[in-house]
């Protein structure tokens, strides 16, 4: 005879979340229509808490990265973090505005008349990715506050003292009401996944997206996905190859060449080519003279993926494929 089979223990952190989103819910409804001096009230609180833990979170990315340059932290994440929280707080009052519409026949005809009025939807959650953990936090946080949304965030395993130090900011600016993190692995980011959200904003890679939205599904939860993809680059016969690979370039070598839309592949005239391929030798050689402890060039985040971007050059060894390395100094890694 078989036993009967248990219900699954709900985990504490499950249980939190779940509790945290039935506060905000509640919160929010008792709040009805959200003003727009609250929200841009929200909007500058984040503004102040990125702007006052700068150094703290320059240090953090350092740690989790274990070489970061200041310069590309302040830039790529402080700096990027705070420009769409004031773009919102601009903008938030012409956003909120409603709008005419035409009235459909035969309505029209008895006086009706049509508006749109934007509502907030209620609770969004928010999970980010390791690779600009403090911008794709705030980011998108910009924009649901500014629908006068309420928050739960989700924020990267990967870089867990940047993750950490979120979590001290996000209690310092905001009551678990409006905004709530919960940090922790990938257990963690199941549990989130599945909650009875109002809406969900992942950013990250396809495969986990996979998960996040089946989970989603189980709740009817609508995603919003920004995913990484392949990002080619046409260059022309008519090109100046010089200007163009250099700042294609640039964009290949900031933060390592960890952002989403780092150009994958060029497709370039045939008879360019050896010349495409030296105007890249010599536009990462002026800006990274050596790359072996270069403080200003950033590491890959971990094991993982350094093993990971190994294999794809493997595989291309594998099927016969000519491997040029741009290694200015010929340093052995």
């Amino acid at each position: 005879m078989n036993a009967p089979q248990q219900p699954p223990v709900q985990s504490d952190i499950e249980t939190q979340m779940k509790a945290t989103l039935d506060m905000q819910r509640q919160d929010y409804l008792q709040e009805g229509a959200v003003s727009a001096a609250t929200r841009i009230d929200r909007l500058d609180r984040g503004i102040d808490v990125l702007i006052k833990y700068q150094d703290k979170l320059v240090e953090a990315l350092n740690t989790d990265f274990t070489c970061r340059p200041r310069e590309v932290s302040l830039l790529t994440d402080v700096g990027a973090g705070i420009a769409p929280m004031k773009h919102a707080r601009k903008h938030v009052n012409k956003w909120m505005r409603t709008e005419k519409r035409p009235t459909m026949f035969p309505l029209n005809l008895f006086g009706g008349r049509s508006r749109i009025e934007y509502q907030p939807l209620g609770v969004v959650g928010i999970i980010a990715p390791w690779n600009f953990p403090v911008n794709m936090v705030f980011s998108p946080l910009a924009g649901v506050m500014a629908a006068g949304n309420r928050v739960m965030i989700k924020p990267s395993e990967f870089t867990p003292a940047t993750s950490g130090l979120l979590t001290e900011m996000i209690a310092e600016a905001y009551d678990p009401k409006e905004v709530a993190i919960f940090d922790g692995g990938p257990e963690v980011g199941q549990a989130f996944s599945g909650l009875p959200l109002d809406h969900m904003i992942f950013t990250g890679a396809t495969s986990i997206a996979r998960h996040i939205m089946a989970a989603a599904s189980r709740n009817l939860v609508p995603v919003t996905l920004e995913l990484g993809g392949k990002s080619p680059v046409v260059i022309s016969r008519s090109a100046d190859i010089e200007k163009s690979v250099s700042r294609i370039m640039v964009g290949k070598t900031l933060n390592a060449g960890q952002i989403c839309l780092a150009p994958d592949y060029l497709l370039v005239p045939e008879e360019k080519l050896h010349d495409v391929i030296a105007a890249a030798q010599q536009a990462v050689t002026q800006m990274y003279p050596k790359i072996l402890d270069n403080p200003q060039y950033t590491s890959v985040i971990n094991e993982r993926h350094y093993q990971r971007l190994n294999g794809y050059l493997a595989e291309a060894q594998e099927r016969g494929q000519k491997v040029i390395a741009i290694n200015p100094a010929g340093e052995n890694f």
